[in-house]
């Protein structure tokens, strides 16, 4: 094998090494790729005194089965030991029985004119994937949430214009849903009434990540409603 382990969906890649002692000629060298499943099932078996009595017994089912061919016919002689790649795609499998177990193997195979196969087969371990292995970053935006550029028409105002000091300058609110939707109740956005001068807290806005004021209704940054 390539290497000791493969990952779910990679494909199983490796060698056949083949050696002869003597002259032969090969039909063809191929890779059988096999996934079974091991357990153990409770099975009637009748003694010699015609009882018949329950027993639990290991059995063996094939879940995959794939034949791969890594030559055609070739001849075999007396020499260096002859490489043969392969790669197969072997899928993850999950026991159908309770108690059972999943095996991969691969078996390389040498058919041989007039004589049995050789063969000589070696275990495989693959193991499961990660499906998602990414992670929103902090600085990442939602799609689908704030202002989009890209799609025309998108944004857009509807109704007059807000009111003055309503958001930062050269700010529009943006158009979501059906018109007249998502426009400023009165007096909504008009500048704070002055009061006690005092540290503000600072949170993130929502959607572009950068610091704004605890009371702000919009992100003097990106203008998005909070």
């Amino acid at each position: 094998m390539d290497k000791p382990t493969f990952g779910e969906n990679e494909p199983v890649a490796g060698k056949v090494h083949v050696e002869s002692s003597e002259y032969v000629q090969a039909k063809e060298i191929r890779v059988e790729a096999r996934v079974f499943e091991n357990y153990e099932e409770l099975v009637w078996v009748t003694l010699p005194n015609n009882q018949r009595i329950q027993e639990r017994q290991r059995k063996k089912n094939t879940l995959f089965s794939q034949d791969v061919k890594a030559s055609g016919p070739t001849d075999l002689g007396q020499g260096p030991t002859r490489e043969f790649p392969f790669s197969v795609g072997m899928p993850l499998r999950r026991p159908t029985r309770a108690g059972g177990s999943v095996e991969y193997e691969v078996k390389g195979v040498v058919a041989v004119h007039g004589r049995p196969d050789v063969t000589g087969t070696t275990q495989v371990n693959i193991t499961p994937g990660v499906a998602y292995p990414g992670i929103m970053q902090p600085q990442m935006q939602p799609v689908g949430y704030a202002p989009n550029p890209g799609y025309p028409g998108y944004g857009q105002p509807y109704g007059p214009a807000p009111a003055p000091g309503y958001g930062p300058p050269g700010y529009a609110p943006q158009g979501y849903g059906a018109p007249g939707y998502g426009m400023p109740a009165p007096g909504y956005g008009m500048p704070p009434q002055p009061g006690p001068q005092g540290p503000v807290a600072k949170v993130r806005c929502k959607y572009c990540q950068n610091m704004m004021d605890q009371n702000a209704n919009t992100c003097p940054t990106c203008g998005a409603h909070q």
